[in-house]
């Protein structure tokens, strides 16, 4: 039996990235478009059959193992447990066949290509780079930057993969783990109603205004949705309108490394049946999934966009992002510890102070060019008024000895400026006249071609 697995792809794509697409870079990219499914079409051979499927559990796992750090490390150790198991005695024929054919997937994916160090350091880079341009576009009073440290890990987005209920927020461009903005707002929303419904009576009113100034709302909010509890507490213009605040994806600013973990253990039969005995002769199965692990800092921005200049909305936003990041959380399986923050508001002046100091050694730097641009204008200007004859001479006494004495070896092609030039420090200048000295003893042909030149250009012999 062939058991020849690769991700569905047209073949003039797989000659280019690789069978099992090993040869792409992008992390995103390889979890959005090339992973291996849990069944996988084989020949039967010998037998009428023509086309059956194989089903490859460890499918799902290996497509995450391979965008998470230690990737190579992780599948070449798995792929060791296959011929191990294959090596085994009393395997089937065929079993041996599957763990040797399921080993040789394990090294092909474990010859990633990626490596998100560098782009790490520059995802970080960028990150705090637009932190300065935001605040400076935007100023205090219309924006907002939050620093949060996850101290559990984050399950973000995972409804959206090819796999079910295994996805990851990967950027596009550097394959690296952020945060949607709808999925912070959502989060924000959440606190604030829990918020709003823990308001005195007597403050629910004011409290809903700005509610719906952040956020936005519509008529059915107050019908259908989560606010017609609080219809009777609206008070003024239409129900219908834009939210105030744009939440901003979320990036990192430090290293978000990828980690693949898994949810609880299943027992399928138990499941369907119910009936304990099929508890109890059923192995667990685990579900993988893929997460970022604690420790990575999220720059979180929120702004003002024009449509409401309210002055108590803005910190209003910050507050209930403050309170959704460390006391509801964010993404999924935040009641078992994932997606909680803690605020870090000493990262965020780290950042603005060593964005000044780039900011200062850009400015620096720029000015030394100016001023060496203007310095180099100055010298072309002075060049510009000096003799043919003394601009030569001044030129050749920049270059080495070992130029000079190519510079003489061919003297005779060079114009008359140089020769002059040339002819004049040999006379005058005191290393210059000593070096004459010791052409003229030891290479008294050079010396007899310079004296044939000054005998050319009229002028008296070299002593």
């Amino acid at each position: 039996m062939s058991t020849t697995a690769s991700v569905p792809m047209t073949g003039d794509v797989a000659e280019l990235i690789g069978a099992a697409a090993e040869r792409v870079e992008n992390r995103s990219l390889l979890l959005d478009k090339f992973v291996f499914h849990k069944k996988w079409p084989v020949v039967e051979e010998q037998t009428r059959r023509g086309r059956d499927f194989v089903k490859w559990d460890e499918a799902s796992r290996w497509s995450f193992i391979r965008i998470a750090d230690g990737a190579s490390q992780i599948l070449n150790r798995e792929a060791q447990e296959k011929r191990r198991k294959a090596n085994g005695r009393d395997v089937e024929p065929q079993n041996r066949d599957r763990y040797n054919a399921e080993a040789k997937i394990a090294e092909t994916l474990a010859n990633v290509t990626w490596d998100s160090k560098e782009l790490q350091s520059l995802r970080s880079r960028h990150t705090r780079r637009f932190l300065n341009l935001f605040r400076s576009a935007y100023g205090s009073e219309r924006s907002s930057v939050t620093i949060g440290q996850l101290e559990g890990r984050l399950a973000i987005n995972l409804a959206d993969s090819l796999i079910q209920n295994a996805g990851i927020c990967l950027d596009r461009l550097f394959g690296l783990p952020y945060i949607p903005g709808s999925a912070i707002k959502g989060v924000c929303r959440h606190a604030a109603l829990a918020e709003l419904k823990a308001a005195p009576s007597e403050k629910k009113s004011a409290l809903l205004r700005t509610f719906c100034a952040v956020f936005g709302t519509a008529d059915n909010d107050f019908t259908k949705g989560n606010l017609r509890a609080f219809e009777s507490h609206w008070q003024g213009e239409s129900k219908d309108q834009k939210g105030a605040i744009a939440f901003l994806p979320a990036y990192p600013v430090n290293e978000a490394r990828v980690v693949v973990d898994l949810t609880n253990v299943h027992f399928p039969d138990y499941y369907r049946s119910g009936l304990p005995e099929d508890q109890a002769k059923e192995n667990p199965r685990l579900n993988p999934f893929p997460a970022v692990e604690a420790g990575a800092q999220f720059a979180f921005c929120i702004v003002l966009n024009g449509i409401n200049l309210d002055p108590t909305i803005l910190p209003a936003a910050k507050r209930w992002l403050g309170e959704a990041l460390t006391v509801h959380g964010l993404g999924a399986k935040t009641a078992a510890g994932y997606g909680w923050f803690s605020l870090q508001p000493e990262v965020l002046q780290a950042i603005e102070a060593e964005e000044q100091k780039e900011v200062a050694k850009a400015a620096a730097e720029a000015d030394a060019q100016r001023k060496g641009a203007e310095a180099a204008k100055a010298e072309d200007a002075r060049k510009a008024t000096l003799d043919p004859v003394d601009l030569a001479a001044e030129e050749l006494l920049k270059i080495n000895d070992e130029a000079f004495a190519i510079f003489a070896k061919d003297i005779s092609s060079k114009d008359e400026a140089q020769q002059r030039g040339f002819i004049r420090l040999l006379g005058t200048h005191k290393e210059k006249r000593e070096r004459w000295k010791t052409w003229k003893k030891r290479k008294p042909e050079l010396a007899a071609s310079i004296q044939a030149v000054c005998a050319k250009l009229s002028l008296p012999a070299l002593p």
